[in-house]
């Protein structure tokens, strides 16, 4: 097992509509990795890798749709005690070639894609992976970086538990299906890379092994305790947490799902600890996840410091500075004056629950139409105008949209010889300026259509925007 096996999948799936990485570039790609006990020398890598259909350019064949995807891998260790600039020789050099089947592209939506799973072995260590997927005459090229840790499983004299494999779906396999890819252990197993639950997903199904229970434990059965907490909080939501009894075994296969269909939108760990018979964790993993969830609203307990019953009492302190971040795009001036004097957990909690009170039209933060609405946008340009330039709301486009609302009518112009790519959005009436334009060009030819004109007060302004549009 020393060379990558591919796992050339045509499987599309779906996942709610995201506000992690569904790039505006020529690809939308996710990876992620597990690793899993082999032998002696060497540890199991798993890489997970999700590809937008949506971004993909399909081929008319035979009835139907196909897409050609190549891909160049290279897994190097990280040698801590390197020189700068020394050569680190790769343990794994491949070059793939994935093909994606479609039978209906006009279909194709934000959100849907294909699954691929790749395994092979390696020794204990440190790597970097690298996956670079080569230019096309219709796209540049895209890459892709990944810190991978692999365990060596065999030396340790404690219980050790595996890397978790966060999936859509875990079934029981059927006759004939151990030539199926995504086949382990008697079990269909279909990874989500992305880590998104939610509109379309709402469930949480994970994977995952434990090593070397019968020589740490003399009782033929240990706990296992599997829970939900928020962000990065230690403790099990109300609700999410699961506690069971198994028999002792190497290895013990671990599967298990959750139910977020009413869980509100925001990170999470997915946590699993093994107990002994006096409740001390033998081993313990943990594995980050994001729920997307725009109708269930998170609930509301009495709070002090003026904010009674807000929402953002129960929010980490990661989640109030991502709101502080989202409010700055719609602030006056007086507000962000105000934003930026802000210095505790507590007064930020408290200013977004005002921020968002005088902009609606009732006076309970838990249904805030505004607010509401906001996120409701959010979402869409999550979709559509994420890059990894920044974050998505600092986007031109999605700033655009998150203020002044969805445009009237969008103008996108890619393929001019003459142009540079561009997009011109009307909007019919804008409170207080009427009718009005806004010019986007990606002037650069990296996908980043920045803002050059508009005409509503106080944006940028530049009369003579058709030039800058000549390539």
């Amino acid at each position: 097992m020393n060379r990558l096996l591919p796992l050339l999948i045509l499987l599309l799936g779906t996942v709610g509509t995201t506000t992690c990485r569904a790039q505006d570039l020529p690809l939308d790609v996710d990876l992620d990795y597990a690793t899993f006990l082999y032998d002696e020398t060497a540890s199991v890598l798993e890489f997970y890798l999700s590809v937008g259909a949506e971004k993909l350019d399909y081929e008319l064949t035979e009835g139907r749709y196909l897409a050609t995807l190549p891909l160049d891998l290279v897994l190097r260790p990280v040698a801590n005690s390197a020189p700068p600039g020394a050569s680190i020789e790769p343990v794994l050099e491949e070059n793939l070639i994935f093909r994606f089947a479609a039978f209906d592209t006009s279909a194709l939506l934000p959100g849907q894609f294909f699954v691929e799973q790749l395994r092979t072995a390696v020794p204990a260590g440190e790597y970097t992976l690298d996956a670079t997927f080569p230019a096309t005459s219709g796209r540049p090229e895209v890459k892709v970086a990944l810190d991978v840790v692999v365990p060596n499983y065999t030396t340790s004299e404690s219980v050790m538990v595996s890397g978790i494999t966060l999936a859509s779906h875990i079934t029981q396999a059927g006759e004939g299906d151990s030539a199926n890819p995504f086949y382990k252990n008697g079990l269909l197993i279909t990874p989500n890379p992305k880590g998104l639950y939610g509109e379309g997903q709402d469930h949480i199904f994970y994977y995952m092994e434990c090593y070397g229970l019968p020589e740490k434990i003399t009782d033929e059965e240990y706990t296992l305790l599997v829970f939900l907490s928020e962000s990065n909080l230690p403790q099990p939501m109300s609700g999410y947490q699961e506690r069971t009894m198994r028999r002792v075994r190497h290895p013990d296969v671990l599967i298990g799902s959750f139910d977020i269909s009413e869980l509100p939108t925001g990170s999470y760990f997915l946590r699993i600890a093994l107990l002994d018979e006096n409740n001390q964790a033998l081993a313990e993993q943990s594995k980050k996840l994001f729920v997307l969830n725009p109708n269930v609203e998170r609930p509301v307990r009495a709070v002090d410091e003026g904010y009674v019953r807000s929402l953002y009492a129960v929010m980490s302190e990661e989640e109030v500075e991502d709101n502080l971040a989202h409010a700055r795009v719609i602030a006056t001036q007086s507000e962000l004056s105000r934003i930026g004097r802000l210095s505790d957990l507590e007064s930020k909690r408290s200013y977004l629950a005002r921020f968002w009170q005088v902009r609606d039209t009732d006076s309970d933060p838990a249904s805030n139409g505004a607010r509401r609405e906001f996120y409701e946008r959010l979402r869409y340009v999550a979709d559509r105008y994420d890059t990894p330039f920044e974050d998505v709301w600092e986007t031109d486009r999605a700033r655009v949209l998150l203020k002044y609302g969805y445009p009237s009518d969008v103008d996108p112009r890619p393929f001019d010889q003459q142009l540079v790519p561009h997009e011109i959005w009307a909007f019919d009436n804008i409170p207080g300026q009427g009718t009005s334009l806004f010019i986007f060009a990606d002037r650069e030819g990296l996908g980043r259509f920045d803002l050059i004109h508009s005409t509503v007060t106080g944006e940028i302004s530049e009369p003579n925007w058709q030039q800058l549009l000549q390539r």
